[in-house]
C-alpha cells in the first residue's frame, strides 16, 4: 500500500515537471514564433546547395556526438549504447534553452534516464559531465591551435585571447582541484571547490554526500582513466571531431551568402561564438554570442547585415531549430 502510495507520487511528480517543461516550451514556440520564421526566410535566401551541405553536417553531428558520448562512458564504466543517447541528447537541446544554466539541463536529463536504465545516478551525473569537460577541452586546445593560425597571419584578436586563457585556467584548476581530492584522502573541506560535485549529487537525488565518498569518487574516476588511458586520446579525436563539425556547418553557411570562402574569418568567429556561449549567462549566449561573431566577422571586411544573417543561420542552425526536434523527444521519454 506504501509502496503503491511512493509510486503515485513519484508519477505525478514525473507528470508536473513535463508539463511545467511543457508551459515553457510553448512560451518560447509563441515568443520565437517570428524569429523562427524569420530564420527559415533567411535560410531559403542563401544558396542552397550549400543550405543543404549546412544541414547535412548537423544530420551527421548528432549521432556522432552519441558516439563521442559512447565512448565516454565506456571509459567510466557507465552502460549507456549510442542508441540510448542519442535521443537523450536531442532531448537536452530542449532543457538547454528552457534552463537557465543549460548546462544543468543536460546533466539533469541524462541523469533522470540513466535511472531508467539501473545507472548509479551520480555515476552517470559524472559521467556526462566529464563528456562535457571532454568536449571543452577538446574546444580549447582546438582553439588555441586556431589563435596560433590567425597570430601567424597578422589578425589576431584580444577579446579571443582573454577568455580562452580564462578557460584553460579553469582546466588547470580543475585538474588540480582532481589531484588534491586525490591526494587529501578525503580531508579537503573547501566548500566552494567542491560545490560542482555537490551539485551533480543534489541533481542524482542525494541530498548530501560527506568528502570520504567524493574522495572516493574521484579515486575511481583516475582508476577508470589508468585502466582505459588507451581510450582517452581517442574520445579527445572524437571531441576534435564534433567542432570540426560544426565549423565545416559554419563554412557552408558562410558560403550560401557571401558566395567566397574566408577560413581566418570562419576560424575566428566560430572560436568568438563558442567562447561567449559558454562563459555567458544567458542560455546559449543568446544575444552575447550573436553580437560577438557579427562583431568578428565585420573585423574580416564583411558587411554588418551579411554577417549577421550569416550568424543568424547558423546559430539557428546550431541551437533554435534543434529546440523542437529537442522538445519531442524530451516529451517522449518524459511521457515513457
Amino acid at each position: 500500500m506504501i509502496g503503491k502510495k511512493v509510486m503515485k507520487n513519484k508519477v505525478s511528480t514525473s507528470k508536473l515537471f513535463f508539463w511545467i517543461f511543457f508551459a515553457v516550451f510553448f512560451w518560447i514556440a509563441v515568443t520565437y514564433f517570428a524569429q523562427t520564421k524569420h530564420i527559415l526566410e533567411v535560410l531559403s535566401a542563401g544558396r542552397w546547395y550549400w543550405i543543404i551541405l549546412a544541414v547535412l553536417c548537423q544530420l551527421f553531428y548528432y549521432p556522432f556526438y552519441a558516439y563521442f558520448a559512447e565512448n565516454i562512458f565506456e571509459i567510466f564504466k557507465i552502460d549507456l549504447s549510442r542508441k540510448e543517447i542519442l535521443p537523450i541528447y536531442i532531448a537536452s537541446k530542449f532543457t538547454d534553452i528552457a534552463l537557465p544554466i543549460s548546462t544543468l539541463g543536460m546533466i539533469a536529463i541524462f541523469v533522470k534516464y540513466g535511472k531508467k536504465k539501473n545507472v548509479s545516478a551520480l555515476g552517470s551525473g559524472i559521467s556526462v559531465t566529464l563528456v562535457l569537460l571532454f568536449e571543452l577541452l577538446s574546444f580549447v586546445l582546438l582553439s588555441w591551435i586556431i589563435i596560433l593560425v590567425l597570430f601567424a597571419f597578422h589578425q589576431s584578436r584580444a577579446y579571443l585571447f582573454i577568455p580562452l586563457m580564462l578557460l584553460t585556467v579553469f582546466l588547470l584548476v580543475l585538474a588540480l582541484l582532481v589531484l588534491r581530492i586525490t591526494r587529501s584522502g578525503g580531508k579537503l573541506q573547501n566548500k566552494v571547490l567542491l560545490w560542482p560535485i555537490r551539485l551533480i549529487a543534489k541533481l542524482a537525488g542525494q541530498g548530501s554526500i560527506d568528502m570520504a565518498v567524493i574522495a572516493d569518487i574521484i579515486k575511481v574516476i583516475g582508476k577508470d582513466l589508468k585502466n582505459n588511458k588507451d581510450k582517452v586520446l581517442p574520445s579527445l579525436y572524437c571531441g576534435f571531431i564534433t567542432h570540426i563539425v560544426n565549423i565545416a556547418t559554419f563554412a557552408f553557411i558562410f558560403l550560401a551568402f557571401t558566395g567566397q570562402l574566408n577560413i581566418l574569418a570562419i576560424l575566428a568567429g566560430y572560436v568568438a561564438g563558442l567562447l561567449l556561449t559558454i562563459i555567458s549567462i544567458t542560455p546559449q549566449g543568446v544575444g552575447v554570442a550573436e553580437a560577438v561573431i557579427i562583431a568578428t566577422l565585420h573585423s574580416f571586411g564583411l558587411e554588418v547585415p551579411v554577417a549577421a544573417v550569416i550568424t543568424l543561420a547558423f546559430r539557428a542552425l546550431l541551437y533554435w531549430l534543434p529546440l523542437f526536434p529537442g522538445f519531442y523527444f524530451f516529451s517522449r521519454l518524459e511521457l515513457n
